[in-house]
């Protein structure tokens, strides 16, 4: 049976002398697989495409002192362990390079060969030990970045599970609100025709289906001022019935990031709101603003208007006076648009000077 030998670690020798050179090779050989130089010109080329554990270099050669060569070296290989033989008597280069960690040790010329392979064999292990924390670092730095991102991503599921949670208290709070309201709004349909009954069962159900559910739109660009363009062509009939003036300056290249069905309901509604409570031969203009990564789109009318006080009854369900909503319909379609607005985190607002004084309502979502 075969027994796995260790890897020898890979020593360079760097002398001008070929003697001291060979006593090396033979000494270290076995041990170790060794690379010799004369030149130490030559050593960095070598080094560069090699793996090289340990160089044991002289320090006065004709080309250049070995502090230099290991110096430049430890450069571009600073966990190779570096050892410097000089037999000179002046060492402050040497020293200097050892208080900056340069080179691990020198010794004396001639060079005792019990102290050398001492020596090597210790920088060897000071090696594999400075290899071995460099290896913890990187994997506890990487353990810190992934600590991090788990963290940070524990965080941000607590806040959405939080906003999740208060959007759902509020919206039982507002259900919870709306009983009384709903049983007297109601108790006011409920002699109306039989058609009239049909319909408004279709749109509780499906008022209630957006209020009772967490929407989550998917979002992407869409062409908002061709939108406008076509709601308006479907509507040219009630335009000329009612000899209105409609006055459209927005794009027809506008975009808002939304649902794309959302958002033509929030147009038409918004369209069909100016269009119904203007009086006949009254304006709507339709304008388009830009604010940084925000679109808005504004339908001003010069029709009914409303009281300060009755600004946001518009978008509470079941509360405004019959007097005060379109005949025809059920006060719902405002309220199912801000339902739909929050859920693109956009805003939906109404002003008006007051009532016959006309009103505005601006949607806006990110652009």
């Amino acid at each position: 049976m075969k027994t796995l030998q260790k890897e020898k670690a890979s020593l360079v020798i760097v002398d001008d002398e070929q003697t001291i050179l060979t006593e090396l090779e033979i000494l270290l050989c076995r041990s170790y697989e060794v690379h010799t130089f004369l030149n130490p010109e030559e050593v960095e080329a070598f080094v560069d495409s090699h793996h090289v554990d340990l160089i044991v270099c002289d320090e006065m050669m004709p080309e250049m002192r070995g502090s230099e060569l290991l110096e430049r070296l430890h450069r571009k290989h600073p966990d190779i362990c570096k050892i410097v033989l000089s037999g000179q008597a002046e060492k402050n280069d040497i020293v200097k390079a050892i208080n900056e960690g340069h080179i691990y040790s020198f010794l004396f010329k001639p060079v005792n060969r019990e102290q050398l392979l001492n020596v090597i064999e210790n920088g060897l292990e000071n090696r594999k030990m400075k290899l071995l924390l460099k290896e913890q670092n990187i994997l506890l730095e990487k353990q810190n970045r992934q600590l991090k991102d788990l963290n940070e991503n524990l965080e941000e599921k607590v806040r959405e599970r939080t906003a999740q949670l208060v959007k759902a208290y509020k919206r039982l709070e507002q259900i919870d609100d709306n009983k009384m309201a709903f049983l007297i709004y109601l108790s006011n349909e409920i002699g109306s025709p039989l058609d009239r009954l049909k319909k408004l069962a279709e749109v509780l159900i499906t008022y209630f289906g957006l209020a009772g559910s967490d929407l989550s739109p998917a979002l992407q660009p869409v062409e908002a001022g061709q939108l406008v363009e076509r709601i308006l062509a479907d509507r040219q009939q009630v335009i000329g019935e009612k000899e209105l003036h409609v006055d459209n300056r927005v794009p027809g290249d506008l975009v808002m990031q939304a649902d794309p069905d959302y958002l033509e309901f929030l147009l038409t509604t918004l369209i069909d709101n100016g269009l119904v409570f203007c009086d006949k031969g009254g304006r709507v203009s339709i304008e388009s603003r830009r604010d940084g990564d925000r679109v808005s789109i504004l339908v001003s009318d010069t029709g009914r208007g409303f009281a300060p006080e009755d600004r946001e009854l518009l978008f509470r369900p079941f509360v405004l006076p019959p007097e005060k909503r379109n005949p025809d319909g059920f006060g719902l379609n405002l309220p199912q648009a801000r339902i739909i607005v929050d859920a693109h985190d956009g805003e939906l607002e109404a002003e008006s000077p007051g009532p016959g004084k006309g009103a505005t309502f601006t949607l806006t979502l990110r652009g």
